[in-house]
């Protein structure tokens, strides 16, 4: 189950910056015009920061009951890493909305 959990929290911020970009290049054939669109991507920019920051705690908690030979710190620090990614991610598109309302560039061509 955890290498299952440990892939979905890999993809999740990727999938959000490949939808970001793809719809500033109009690579979507439209779909990024619907509210469909709109929808999904809010639910990944608040799904992954939560998905990476259960993935930290999940990992820290692991490494807390191993036993004191058995204990590695990779996970712990490829879950920190994953966070912050998330994290930087969700900052760009908050950056990236603001700009456009303040420019006045309509987000819907």
């Amino acid at each position: 189950m955890m290498p299952f959990f440990h892939y979905t929290d890999m993809v999740l911020p990727q999938i959000l910056i490949f939808l970001l970009v793809a719809a500033t290049h109009d690579m979507l054939g439209g779909w990024n015009q619907t509210d469909d669109a709109m929808g999904t991507v809010l639910i990944l920019f608040l799904l992954s920061p939560v998905v990476t920051l259960a993935l930290l705690v999940t990992e820290m908690v692991r490494c807390y009951k191993a036993r004191k030979g058995e204990r590695t710190f990779f996970f712990i620090d490829l879950a920190m890493v994953l966070f912050a990614e998330a994290l930087a991610i969700d900052f760009y598109f908050l950056r990236q909305l603001r700009m456009e309302r303040l420019h006045g560039n309509s987000l819907r061509g």
